[in-house]
């Protein structure tokens, strides 16, 4: 590093008749990025991450002098906190742009440094003898939150849920890796008894799928019970996976193990709180960071003229928190899910809409509030959807429905109050799922999950 900079003062202090000869005996011959950050949604102010080199590549054009990043790195990668490293080509050493001031090379490059490419910016590397140099420009490229076109590859199928009569569908992702939870069932012919067999599964490339949870034997069901058996549930809290199921909540720390639960469905959380619906279908809270082991008590729901039964989550769970952009501490959570539909209450009022609940979470006591049907434009409500599957993205909510709402994605952009179909927000031409259908989504991807073909759909924003 001391000859580098003794280099850089000799280059700096040549005069105008004596300057660096731009030469190709200098250059950068590899670029990869380290580690980089990422503005948290849920809480804390950024994460780290590495990008693989096989996912996020970085090209080197000699001819144009550029150096970029085909793929763009995920949303929210903070572009002022880059850790990039270069290799130089005979024992050359590069020296940064100003920010404030263009052609100006005041800044060494190290490799431990995080750098700021907030904007595309030049550096110019220079031979050990200080006589020859040559420029790159280096543009480091983001995902903007913007909405646009989707780009599917159709991945690999998932054999594990194809051909299966499925009860539960529902997908989420962690990090990096997406998980599946699917319910099947057959029936005993002999006594009409149901079997009901789930899975837990994981990727991490959308091809290759393990095994996480697999219960065997089945849980037997007499047909008289099946209509009110209750469906297991998948939530994601603090990096980890959770799961309900025959009144056991399991953790993806250790699945053999798990503790009475004594609720419908898990939702979800964010921060200290984590949320469940219970056999009333109200609300209810679990705090200080580990579900496992906290009591979940109720949650304040807030009472109108409007809010009756039927207007409360029953089925077909789906649960989004992000934070506050005014201030990262406090949360917004959304519930979406579907009414209960059945002859008792098949005429009731809006049951053709979904149901959408929503807070602000604090640590001030803040009421769960109803936010569909919107009463003032019943043309931009999320319509009542079986198997409805919803999934946050690109600074909104898409969702979808199963089969014969595979069709199209509704999005809202602000946070479930209207809705809308967009021509831009593309299905996959040749989706062939003719039941329910799951969607999860990252930073970088949108997977759609197709329940009895077993289908796996990668989308990628185009831009």
């Amino acid at each position: 590093m001391l000859s580098a900079t003794l280099m850089l003062l000799t280059a700096s202090c040549k005069s105008s008749d004596e300057e660096i000869t731009p030469s190709d005996q200098v250059g950068i011959t590899a670029a990869t990025f380290g580690a980089l950050r990422r503005q948290n949604t849920t809480g804390s102010s950024y994460s780290t991450y590495t990008p693989s080199s096989a996912t996020y590549p970085i090209f080197i054009d000699h001819i144009k002098g550029e150096i970029y990043n085909p793929d763009s790195l995920p949303v929210r990668t903070i572009p002022s906190k880059v850790l990039l490293t270069l290799s130089f080509k005979n024992n050359s050493f590069g020296v940064l742009e100003s920010l404030e001031k263009e052609d100006s090379f005041v800044q060494t490059y190290y490799a431990t440094d995080t750098l700021d490419f907030s904007k595309p910016r030049k550096i110019r590397v220079i031979s050990s003898d200080g006589e020859h140099s040559r420029d790159y420009t280096i543009d480091v490229r983001i995902h903007k939150v913007s909405v646009d076109s989707l780009k599917w590859t159709s991945m690999n199928v998932c054999n594990a849920i194809k051909g299966k009569k499925l009860i539960t569908l529902k997908a989420l992702s962690n990090d990096d890796a997406f998980y599946v939870l699917a319910a099947d069932t057959t029936v005993d012919t002999s006594n009409g008894d149901i079997y009901c067999s789930i899975q837990v599964l994981k990727t991490t490339d959308g091809n290759t799928w393990s095994t996480e949870y697999n219960p065997v034997p089945p849980k037997i069901i007499p047909s008289a019970q099946f209509p009110d058996f209750i469906r297991p549930t998948m939530a994601v809290y603090k990096n980890k996976i959770y799961l309900l199921y025959d009144g056991q909540l399991r953790c993806s720390d250790n699945w053999t193990s798990s503790t009475s639960c004594n609720l419908r469905a898990i939702l979800g959380g964010f921060d200290n709180y984590f949320y469940g619906v219970n056999d009333q279908k109200k609300i209810e809270v679990a705090t200080g960071g580990n579900p496992m082991t906290a009591s979940f008590t109720s949650d304040s729901m807030e009472e109108m003229p409007y809010v009756t039964g039927d207007s409360l989550p029953y089925k077909d769970y789906n649960f989004i928190a992000t934070s506050l952009l005014t201030d990262p501490s406090m949360g917004r959570a959304i519930i979406l899910a579907n009414k209960e539909k059945d002859a008792t209450n098949i005429q009731a009022p809006n049951v053709d809409k979904a149901v959408i609940w929503s807070k602000i979470i604090d640590d001030v006591p803040q009421n769960w509030c109803l936010t569909t049907p919107a009463w003032n434009n019943h043309y931009k409500v999320l319509p009542r959807m079986e198997y409805l599957s919803a999934t946050s993205y690109a600074d909104g909510i898409i969702a979808i429905g199963g089969y014969p709402n595979t069709r199209k994605f509704y999005y809202s952009n602000d946070w479930g109050t209207t809705w809308e179909t967009k021509s831009s927000i593309n299905i996959p031409s040749e989706l062939q799922s003719t039941e329910q259908v799951a969607i999860g989504a990252n930073d970088t991807y949108i997977y759609l999950i197709g329940g009895n073909t077993g289908e796996v759909w990668r989308g990628q924003k185009i831009y």
